[in-house]
């Protein structure tokens, strides 16, 4: 996470620290804390008010493009996979696409 650069696309790994649901003028956010051993970022799903699967302590990866706001690094509505649940040994592999066809 130490290496993310605003503004150019990247894959991320960790495992959720926090997930939380925000309620604002513009609808729901979802926002999910992703961390590693150099940092974090929080993947942040606009219109959701939850999203099954992802809860604190499931590792994942995701895909996006970092951006800066409100002094932390967030990349709005990744592409994510679940790789393992909390308490899970083997990985499961499960692809998420979070964007709606049109």
């Amino acid at each position: 996470m130490r290496d993310l650069v605003t503004r150019h696309p990247a894959t991320v790994r960790g495992h959720l620290r926090d997930v939380r649901t925000l309620t604002g003028a513009h609808g729901p956010t979802f926002e999910a804390q992703l961390c590693d051993a150099t940092g974090s970022v929080v993947l942040v799903f606009l219109g959701r008010r939850s999203i099954p699967g992802l809860a604190s302590g499931v590792a994942l990866e995701a895909r996006g493009t970092p951006r800066a706001q409100r002094g932390r690094s967030e990349i709005l509505n990744p592409l994510y996979e679940l790789l393992a649940p909390p308490g899970d040994a083997e990985p499961t592999r499960q692809a998420r696409d979070t964007k709606s066809e049109p």
